[in-house]
């Protein structure tokens, strides 16, 4: 089953925690392009952080199945944030990196 990913009180941008707590916003649907973001399986843990350094925060997916690890790079700006519909899968050396889960 496939559910689209909601994004809540999880997304906070890296940079927030330096001299002020973060403030949350209320939840809202992701799209990568014109399509809703959906996760293999329903749990996910989002994270907004500048992934490729060029000063944008990108969007990181945590999936529960596998551990896979979705990498949508923004393609809009900081402030109106556009994700690319075609995700990157987190690699390492030795090929599909997966991060804990369960």
């Amino acid at each position: 089953m496939r559910l689209p990913l909601t994004l809540a009180a999880l997304l906070v941008s890296s940079a927030t925690f330096a001299a002020d707590p973060p403030t949350l916003d209320p939840p809202f649907r992701v799209s990568a392009g014109d399509q809703w973001i959906d996760v293999d399986i329903g749990h996910a843990a989002p994270l907004r952080l500048d992934w490729d350094g060029d000063g944008i925060d990108d969007l990181l997916v945590g999936q529960f199945g596998e551990g896979k690890l979705r990498i949508y790079r923004n393609v809009g700006t900081q402030a109106e944030p556009k994700f690319d519909e075609d995700f990157a899968l987190f690699q390492t050396r030795k090929g599909l990196g997966s991060i804990p889960s369960g």
